[in-house]
């Protein structure tokens, strides 16, 4: 097949199934008068050509995007006109998607990714609206007689990369459709070129690959919009006020920083700015020696974004837990819920599962969610909280599995699918789910986090395996809500390899009893590590702790509450420890 550069516009009826449901006759015969006297006049003006029609939709080609954005604006004109006298409910109106690349021609048809976006841009636009790509935009930048309104980075149904969006303004667009705002709700980030604040041209390719890098590695976050280098890099050089940056890209965050050079010490700092109100919520600076400069980029990015990351995740659930719920999008149910789960209670984990719910049901090609559910019956399971495993692990899996097929690049879905696979003895399968979910981000530090307990599980686990991923979880996300948990598995790693809980796991059972959201067995471990040394004042505090944040927590649950091979015996070799914390006020049964 031929390949030809072409302007494809796709168009269809917003609310057709409502309008046919009204009366189907009238709707196709208001439809064949509007092309024959407004539809049709427009594209053969512009030199364009119907390649199909598609019930309610067509696909047209023009030479040019300005022929096609030309031809889209005076359609979406006149049939306002047109319609204007009837009632809002009855109205006949389109939403128009517009892109420009290189299609495989097949007789009269035209094929490819050109084709597939287009049509992906269409649902993004509001009825009466016009939705371009970045390369239509920037071909049509200096028209005077258009004016462009940035909608950011946006994924799409079956396109596996984000894409740039633009809206052109017609002057008679409509509300975007609520499902489609819905998907499009997570936070967009743009990473500005950093300052060189060295005299150095050289310094200057350093800052500009560092920043180029961190835009690399957050666009792997799938809970990220990552505005791109081209649409970035345009305000090099330039002063900027991040409020326009955020008007003209549609940018939630701004990330702004500057590389510095004295001798062999290199200095780069960073900001992390939400763009509306030009508040920075974070900001850091990295100090290294200069030796090998590549080195020296991967670990400058990788401190970066593992700054970044987290605290863009806290200060969207920040923002969604002082909304009321039936407010919020599908993604600030998923922010809300996780902010529930960090609760670590019974209460917040049927909170938690509530709010997931809601979000897939509010949007019903959405991954994320069921990826949540599917991690709230691993988690379950984990923490000793299931009273039904196995039903945990069949709810979880139809989850995940769904997850998974609604957005194969979503690293969180893999990664549960690898916890649940795990608790099932299918450790090959566990891990061949943990591979693709790290080949998709490598920066996520909750794959490292299941990898421990993908050893976890296994009659004889590889501590040093373990031990490895545990800190690497922890280098990754330092602050994560869930570092307390990366700790733990630390813990283990040792506990499993020394057979004996003690002075031996201080070092890592220290700071995962002190940060929040710690499950109640973190604290009772530091109550028998403290009977160990014979400190029954700290023992006593701890079982106190342990209470608090599991007030039904009984010897019982924690003989039984887990279900990988060697708990047993490590309950067993603390036995007398928990016999003491019995006389101190545990709950036998």
């Amino acid at each position: 097949m031929e390949r030809k550069a072409t302007t494809i516009v796709a168009a269809d009826v917003a609310g057709f199934s409502r309008l046919v449901a009204q009366n189907e006759e009238e709707v196709f015969g208001r439809l064949y008068d509007l092309r024959q006297s407004i539809i049709d006049p427009a594209v053969k003006a512009e030199g364009g050509r119907v390649v199909k029609t598609m019930g309610d939709g067509l696909l047209v080609e023009f030479p040019k995007p300005e022929a096609g954005v030309r031809a889209a604006t005076t359609v979406q004109r006149a049939l306002a006109t047109h319609e204007a006298d009837r009632p809002e409910s009855t109205r006949i109106r389109f939403r128009v998607g517009i892109n420009h690349g290189s299609v495989l021609i097949d007789g009269d048809d035209v094929l490819g990714d050109v084709v597939n976006v287009a049509a992906r841009l269409e649902t993004l636009s509001p009825p009466g609206g016009i939705c371009v790509s970045r390369s239509v935009r920037d071909m049509l930048a200096n028209d005077p007689t258009l004016t462009f309104s940035g909608q950011g980075m946006q994924y799409v149904r079956n396109i596996p990369t984000p894409v740039e969006v633009w809206q052109v303004l017609t002057g008679v667009e409509g509300d975007s459709p609520d499902q489609e705002q819905r998907r499009t709700d997570r936070p967009s980030v743009i990473v500005l070129p950093f300052d060189n604040m060295s005299p150095s041209i050289e310094d200057g390719f350093l800052a500009d690959g560092i920043a180029e890098d961190v835009i690399n590695a957050l666009s792997r976050f799938r809970s990220l919009f990552v505005i791109a280098r081209g649409s970035s890099f345009v305000y090099k050089d330039r002063a900027h006020d991040v409020r326009q940056i955020a008007q003209d890209t549609g940018a939630r965050y701004v990330v702004k920083g500057a590389v510095r050079r004295a001798g062999q010490r290199l200095r780069v700092s960073a900001q992390l700015i939400e763009a509306a109100t030009g508040q920075q919520i974070w900001s850091d600076k990295y100090d290294r020696d200069i030796e090998d400069i590549f080195e020296l980029q991967d670990d400058i990015t990788r401190c970066l974004v593992t700054g970044l990351t987290p605290e863009i995740g806290a200060h969207e659930r920040y923002i969604s837990r002082s909304k009321p719920t039936d407010s919020l999008s599908a993604w600030e149910l998923c922010q809300k819920g996780l902010a529930e789960i960090d609760m670590r209670t019974s209460g917040s984990f049927r909170n938690a599962y509530g709010l997931f719910e809601a979000a897939a049901k509010a949007d019903p090609t959405y991954a994320l969610p069921h990826a949540l559910l599917g991690r709230v019956h691993a988690v379950r399971i984990y923490s000793g909280r299931s009273t039904d495993p196995q039903a945990d692990v069949a709810e979880g899996m139809k989850h995940a599995t769904l997850a998974v097929q609604l957005d194969d690049r979503l690293e969180l879905g893999h990664a549960t699918l690898a916890q649940l696979l795990t608790i099932q003895g299918r450790e090959d399968h566990a891990r061949s789910a943990l591979a693709r979910a790290k080949s998709l981000n490598d920066n996520d530090a909750l794959a490292y986090s299941v990898q421990t307990y993908i050893n976890l599980f296994q009659a004889e686990p590889d501590t040093h395996e373990m031990e490895a991923a545990g800190l690497a979880a922890v280098r990754l996300s330092p602050q994560d809500p869930l570092a307390w948990s990366f700790y733990w598995m630390l813990v283990m790693a040792i506990w499993l390899r020394d057979m004996d809980l003690g002075e031996n796991v201080r070092h890592y059972l220290d700071p995962a009893a002190r940060l929040p959201g710690a499950e109640a067995f973190v604290h009772i471990a530091v109550a028998v590590t403290a009977l160990k040394r014979g400190d029954e004042t700290a023992a006593r505090r701890a079982l106190e702790n342990a209470l608090g944040v599991r007030p039904s927590l009984t010897l019982h649950i924690i003989k039984h509450a887990f279900h990988f091979p060697k708990w047993p015996v490590l309950v067993e070799g603390v036995a007398p420890q928990l016999e003491t914390l019995v006389t101190m006020g545990l709950p036998r049964d």
